[in-house]
């Protein structure tokens, strides 16, 4: 009897070491890839890029846009949707449709107070990205 218990004890030591194992393994339905958070693809030849996200990353990334305005027959937009590039140079997401967004430059003539005031940018009426834009920029550029 003596025998039989010992044998017991080293099948359970070697069952119980199998065990963490095996659930290590991944069943095909957890090894499917998750679709990628955002699609970046050229807008032809133009040098431009479309950065389209799933509903999930506009949601995490809280995407909020505003229209541009027209005032005294200059383009006016938030000044929380101006962004810059390393050169200086000034730009703004516009929000063409769905979860759709393409960089867009402006040329600021002023700031005042919460506006920005531009001698050229986005059309009136445009929607323009006012919170997420950094990271649309680092999705664009692929900094992660």
């Amino acid at each position: 009897m003596h025998r039989t218990t010992r044998w017991i004890a080293a099948a359970a030591v070697v069952v119980g070491a199998a065990l963490p194992i095996a659930a290590c393994g991944q069943s095909e339905a957890t090894t499917a890839k998750a679709p990628e958070p955002a699609k970046v693809e050229p807008i032809g030849d133009t040098g431009v890029k479309r950065i389209t996200l799933t509903d999930k990353a506009v949601e995490r990334l809280a995407i909020e846009t505003f229209p541009v305005t027209e005032h005294d027959g200059r383009l006016v937009m938030p000044h929380a949707a101006l962004l810059y590039l390393p050169d200086g140079t000034t730009f703004a997401y516009t929000n063409p449709e769905g979860h759709s967004y393409v960089r867009a430059p402006v040329t600021v003539e002023s700031i005042r107070g919460e506006q920005a005031v531009l001698t050229s940018g986005p059309a009136a009426g445009t929607a323009v990205v006012t919170a997420g834009g950094a990271e649309l920029w680092g999705a664009e550029f692929g900094i992660k």
